[in-house]
């Protein structure tokens, strides 16, 4: 019986509401950018995704993996000697001079504000002793603690490579794991820093035009642009209010004033149409005669004002899709041993085709309060009936 409530508590709580206050933001439909995706950094779950896992060059953008990496392998305080390499660099700089020493702080503030490319390669040789170690152990961190899938890095600064590329939804990814570090959160969001070196001594002021301030947003929190010939406009730009964090990538625009302008679109829809939900720990589902649990509890976001479908497979992978059958979220449940577990017939009914939380639901929940308050009336008048009946008698 304990399991049968956990199964309809979790369908009343898991039902979508729209606030009175809900400003009504229409989802993106004509962005300018080829590929774009907004996440909620902190459940992992898709919000919105244009070719999500299309690959793509990142250009700059390539610099939030070598942050988190380096600030993860390395210490700030480390004093770094600048190679000729380093200071030969196309691109981008912050002007390096090749034997002198700067801090490993100081070089990444030059890497994430001026997008330098001399500091990435001064960072990656500190880090693993040379270019070529530091990717190859950058692509193994990506893709083994950080869980990405598409994606590959020839360099540490983004400069075009044949085979340097990645996702939105990678990229989403990665920004999301490095927010969880305070030292890359106050990183990623320096409007401006003063610089000295040996070759240059002057402000530095981020390229991204929202952290900058140039164009204000003000729940922006961090963010970073890259631009190539070949993947033209890229930007990663994170936000948060007072319900959501979240992180939209926008990849190939073709000018700034479209990615910023996709990008505004998409910050839009993600901070005021979404709401964050939790599948309580030990929720037990079945498909085909075994039972399922969940060994914690999975957050999840989705829309205010419209349905979440989740199908449950055969080998206990449960996938969250919103309204446009886009996946938002997939985790693996336990199966258990007791196949005599009761559950109710809405789950078990619609466990091939998936089932579904949203306004159908919240229809039928809403005549719950009121059979209980019609019965209440009843009871009490009743109470009251008896009550007279003894006075008078």
């Amino acid at each position: 019986m304990k399991k049968r409530l956990i199964v309809l508590i979790l369908f009343f709580f898991m039902t979508p509401s729209v606030s009175a206050q809900q400003n009504n933001v229409n989802k993106p439909r004509n962005l300018y950018s080829d590929s774009a995706i907004v996440i909620d950094s902190k459940t992992g779950s898709v919000l919105y995704s244009k070719n999500g896992d299309k690959r793509m060059n990142p250009a700059s953008i390539t610099k939030i993996a070598t942050a988190i990496y380096a600030i993860e392998h390395a210490n700030l305080d480390d004093q770094v000697k600048i190679s000729r390499k380093a200071s030969d660099i196309e691109g981008s700089t912050v002007y390096l001079t090749a034997g002198e020493t700067l801090s490993l702080e100081q070089l990444l503030q030059g890497l994430m504000v001026n997008s330098g490319n001399d500091a990435a390669v001064a960072i990656a040789e500190h880090t693993e002793g040379s270019v070529k170690q530091f990717v190859d152990q950058l692509n193994r961190f990506l893709e083994k603690e950080v869980g990405v899938k598409d994606t590959h890095f020839e360099n540490p600064h983004g400069l075009y490579g044949k085979n340097h590329y990645t996702t939105a939804n990678d990229m989403a990814k990665i920004t999301s794991y490095a927010l969880k570090n305070e030292q890359f959160r106050v990183l990623f969001d320096i409007d401006s820093v003063d610089w000295k070196s040996e070759g240059w001594n002057t402000t530095l002021y981020n390229h991204h035009k929202m952290v900058k301030g140039e164009i204000p947003y003000q729940e922006v929190t961090g963010g970073k642009n890259g631009f190539i010939d070949e993947s033209r406009h890229t930007l990663v730009t994170s936000a948060e209010n007072e319900k959501l964090s979240i992180v939209v990538v926008a990849l190939k625009a073709q000018s700034k004033r479209a990615i910023y302008s996709d990008t505004k679109k998409l910050l839009d829809y993600g901070l005021t149409q979404f709401e964050r939900n939790t599948i309580p720990k030990e929720t037990v589902f079945q498909l085909n005669g075994t039972s399922y649990t969940l060994d914690r509890d999975i957050p999840f976001t989705q829309s205010v004002s419209s349905a979440v479908i989740q199908k449950l497979e055969p080998d206990g992978e449960l996938t969250l899709y919103n309204e446009d059958s886009q996946k938002i979220q997939t985790t693996m449940l336990t199966p258990v041993k007791e196949t005599h577990i009761v559950h109710s017939e809405a789950v078990a009914s619609s466990e091939e085709k998936g089932f579904f939380f949203g306004k159908q639901m919240s229809q039928q929940l809403l005549f719950y309060p009121l059979i209980i308050y019609m019965a209440l009336l009843v009871i009490a008048g009743v109470s009251l009936f008896r009550k007279n009946s003894y006075h008078s008698s």
